[in-house]
């Protein structure tokens, strides 16, 4: 994280989350009005609140560069919100949006990664902005000039004098409480959200949003808020209940034209005094005019005045609040710890044969409860897909325009809950296949798509569900479909196969694709043709015990299809035993256990022992001999055999015997075992028993392919 003062690293990671957040929203709304082609005047309220938001809180972390930058964007919408019925023509308005959305988000994640951040000029995007601004700013002209009520002309209009009908008041903070202007800046959101139709005409410092010194004059004069309100009564409330405030009074409005000829103000008594008793003496004679409210005040109403930039400190309970991950994962850590030494208490070998009625009653008391605060703990971690779903509309979307190609994204399922850690990794490789999907899989006309009697607009979809433990995510398109002739040749050409054409299924034709440096495009463009990419998706869903395969129907559609655990760290397996070592398998994948007769073992001479079920037939493999271990077990009708699929791929698997199913802790195996590729044999981690011993987790599609 960039450097910042010693004790405000906390309140810019709140800054980095907040942002973060808000320039999702705006991303969302933008995509859907441009797909609507029209924007309502919700949409334009939330959009100017979202840039009103972020200006205000980058100015109070010192972020000037990233002020400046929402500011001109506050300054468009400004514009349109006072008369949206003038737009006719905003096509240019989304792309300077989205291209100051994008400058936004990759210098947070500077912020957010580089220690010796930075600020990057953005002189040449706000230079853009301030263009928009002006031919919009143009079009409202001929209706009257209504564009000079403009932020931008704010600095230059003459300062007006307060409202008769509104309310002055003068607010001291407490001594030593530090940061004055920003404590201003959170007692106006405070009153916004806890008053009803209240309206904020001005206040002094105006500049309290970019400039620390503001902090000086507030201790010194204190810090002067106008409003108007149905009941007076309830702002003075809110600013009772505001943090770090010692006390205030209402004070004489005076015209900000003039502020030198204003009579000495006669501080009134204050309604309620705040905690604290500022004298009222120790106020300036005369009161300072406040700043004028940038919008007119028939808008005061609109969602740009509810900014949330600080929580309420006063009125009702918070139902949400944000909690570092990396406290998450050490609480599931200690779950994990928990559940193994539960194990290994009740397990202990001590009490075998001991009748303890109190203990046994105590332990399964103890099993529910371990049970209980394991759900609720993954639970704490699970987040839906939406985020990363939402993300791949603007992919779509910049793919349209410049490929040119008239297609849309449709999202199912987005709602499906995750691990956290998981979500944090689906962000690439969702990206990877959906932009696979418009450039490979759409046709590039919509003639051709008529041609072939599909709708002129394409459609890919992005869909998810909950299976078994796990998470079904589908990314399909209705475009030409994988031409297996195609990939084939080119596997040939680049050396790819392992045996005769005339032995490849169509399946693995279209698997073929996922091979390291495979491309079916011969032009190398922005989005594909290098070679790179698909099997790097497959790489990192298998890294996350995840597995990616292919179905493709030539001139109908492809679909990837993903399938990833609900968690990492906590699953369900079968135990096993081979010779005197311990195994687990997770449940997921296995489909069935039984024993076999030897009649049933057909013994291919290429493939080795095989198993018919049910008309397929499978390999088998014995994981003595697979791991090299001495083991008593050596007739086939003595042993268990497990039928495992991932993949849509098969095997049987040898053991000695089945244990029975645990719920186990994952551990990765120690660093100085990784010269030794454990995990390329079948082997994903292991986990520890409640005997203490250790237990080896299989990795099926590693094993699968070892195979």
């Amino acid at each position: 994280m960039a450097k910042v003062e010693p004790g405000m690293e906390a309140m810019v990671d709140v800054y980095i989350f907040e942002t973060t957040g808000l320039l999702e929203q705006l991303d969302e709304i933008l995509l859907r009005t441009e797909k609507a082609n029209e924007f309502t005047e919700d949409d334009i309220n939330e959009i100017f609140r979202i840039m009103h938001t972020v200006k205000g809180s980058s100015a109070m972390m010192g972020f000037d560069n990233l002020q400046q930058l929402a500011h001109k964007g506050e300054d468009m919408f400004f514009i349109i919100r006072e008369a949206p019925e003038k737009m006719t023509d905003v096509g240019f308005v989304y792309d300077l949006v989205f291209q100051m959305s994008d400058l936004f988000k990759a210098e947070i994640d500077m912020i957010q990664n580089n220690d010796d951040y930075e600020p990057t000029d953005f002189s040449e995007m706000i230079s853009r902005l301030e263009k928009g601004a002006k031919m919009l700013k143009g079009e409202l002209e001929d209706d009257g000039g209504t564009a000079a009520a403009a932020p931008a002309a704010e600095a230059e209009a003459p300062a007006a004098a307060a409202p008769a009908d509104s309310t002055t008041v003068r607010v001291f903070f407490e001594d030593g409480c530090k940061m004055e202007n920003i404590r201003a800046f959170m007692l106006i959101n405070n009153v916004k959200e806890s008053v009803d139709e209240v309206e904020i005409v001005g206040y002094v410092p105006e500049d309290i949003e970019s400039n620390q010194d503001s902090a000086n004059v507030i201790i010194d004069n204190g810090f002067l808020m106008t409003f108007r309100a149905p009941d007076p009564k309830a702002v003075f409330t809110a600013i009772e209940n505001s943090l770090n405030v010692q006390s205030y009074e209402v004070v004489d409005n005076v015209a900000a034209s003039a502020p030198a000829e204003a009579p000495a103000a006669e501080p009134a008594a204050p309604p309620a005094a705040a905690s604290g008793t500022a004298p009222a003496a120790s106020a300036p004679a005369a009161a300072p005019a406040p700043k004028p409210a940038a919008a007119p005040a028939e808008k005061s109403k609109a969602p740009e005045q509810k900014a949330p930039a600080a929580p309420s400190s006063g009125g009702g309970k918070q139902s949400l609040i944000s909690v570092n991950l990396q406290k998450l994962d050490q609480l599931h850590d200690i779950v994990g710890e928990i559940i193994t030494t539960e194990s290994m208490v009740i397990s202990n070998p001590e009490l075998e044969g001991l009748r303890l009625e109190s203990f046994t009653k105590s332990a399964r008391e103890l099993r529910k409860l371990t049970a209980d605060l394991q759900d609720t703990v993954m639970s704490i971690r699970m987040v839906p897909l939406t985020g990363p779903f939402q993300k791949m509309n603007r992919i779509v979307r910049d793919m349209k325009v410049k490929l040119g190609k008239d297609v849309e994204l449709v999202i199912e399922g987005d709602t499906t809950e995750v691990d956290k850690s998981i979500v944090d990794n689906l962000n690439d490789p969702l990206m990877h296949l959906v932009r696979n999907a418009v450039d490979h899989g759409i046709e590039d006309t919509s003639e051709e798509r008529v041609a072939r009697g599909k709708p002129a607009k394409g459609t890919v979809k992005l869909s998810a569900m909950s299976s078994s433990g796990e998470v079904v995510i589908t990314i399909s398109d209705d475009g030409q479909g994988i031409d297996t002739e195609k990939v084939i040749q080119k596997a040939e050409r680049n050396g790819l196969l392992t045996k005769p054409i005339s032995e490849y299924s169509e399946r693995e034709i279209q698997n073929m694709i996922l091979l390291p440096g495979f491309s079916t495009n011969d032009v190398v463009t922005e989005y594909s043709g290098r070679g790179v990419g698909m099997d790097v998706v497959k790489s990192n869903l298998s890294k996350m015990g995840g597995s990616l395969t292919v179905e493709s129907k030539k001139g109908e559609g492809t679909s990837f299809i993903i399938k990833i655990p609900l968690t990492l760290a906590i699953v369900d397996g079968m135990e096993i035993m081979v010779g005197d070592a311990e195994f687990t398998v997770p449940i997921s994948v296995i489909k069935e256990s039984f024993i076999v007769k030897r009649d049933q073992i057909i013994n291919d001479t290429k493939r080795g022992e095989m198993i018919m079920i049910r008309g397929v037939c499978y390999p088998m493999l014995r994981l003595n001999e697979k791991f090299g271990l001495p083991s008593d077990v050596n007739d086939i009708e003595d042993g268990i055999v497990l039928l495992i699929e991932s993949e849509n791929r098969g095997i049987c698997l040898f053991a000695d015997k089945l244990i029975g199913e645990q719920q186990v802790v994952v551990k990765p195996f120690p660093k100085y075992l990784s010269q030794y590729d454990i995990k390329g044999q079948g082997l994903s981690g292991c986990t520890i028993m409640g005997d203490g011993s250790i237990s080896l987790i299989i990795d099926v599609n590693r094993l699968i392919e070892s195979h």
